[in-house]
């Protein structure tokens, strides 16, 4: 993550360093990414950059921090005007994904970072799980109607976010992956969704100790 220096620059220097690194990363793949290039569009000296970021990989992390945050932001939005209903927030997560991945920059930034199977390991990886995925949980409860909700135990929220987020996670990872699949991945996601939403044991009770 960048440091502190960074966040304490002038909005307007941050906008540009931040514009500069989106666009080396749609220019070209990963690992070609040019710091020197960087610098030069950001009209900033090469040390400072030091002073920013530690590397290549510390600038990913933060590009994909942002826009896990613009999608938190949009999602509570949706939440919102829905009532809270939980299954229209996974869906619009996704929604978020495509609209992004569909930009023509971005679409450059997609092909090029996952160009190099090791990125997309690395990718896989930093998708949102258990500590990262508790704090968007926490952020979004307040938002989320609890009464639309079957909930019979304690945890019973709690396991739903999981299989949600499990879900919503895989699917996000096939929309950066499988960019010219992506109608393909929203049918599947959204075919999960809708059994999710009306049940596997349609009219009859479950039995608690399975």
């Amino acid at each position: 993550m960048p440091t502190s220096t960074f966040f304490n620059l002038p909005n307007e220097k941050k906008r540009k360093i931040i514009c500069a690194i989106k666009d080396e990363f749609s220019r070209v793949p990963f690992d070609e990414v040019s710091i020197n290039k960087i610098v030069y569009t950001a009209e900033i000296p090469r040390g400072s950059f030091y002073q920013y970021f530690i590397d290549k990989n510390d600038m990913l992390e933060f590009i994909l921090l942002e826009f896990q945050n613009q999608m938190i932001e949009q999602v509570k939005i949706s939440l919102h005007e829905n009532n809270g209903d939980i299954f229209i927030m996974i869906r619009d997560i996704l929604n978020f994904t495509v609209e992004f991945v569909l930009e023509e920059k971005a679409n450059n930034f997609c092909k090029n970072l996952f160009a190099d199977i090791k990125v997309n390991s690395k990718f896989y990886l930093k998708m949102p799980q258990n500590a990262t995925e508790k704090k968007i949980f926490e952020e979004l409860k307040p938002w989320i109607n609890l009464e639309l909700l079957d909930l019979r135990e304690e945890d019973d929220l709690s396991n739903m976010i999981d299989i949600l987020f499990s879900i919503c996670r895989d699917a996000t990872a096939e929309t950066f992956l499988r960019i010219s699949d992506i109608e393909i991945v929203k049918q599947k996601y959204t075919q999960k969704l809708q059994l999710l939403r009306r049940g596997f044991m349609k009219g009859k009770e479950l039995n608690k100790d399975a």
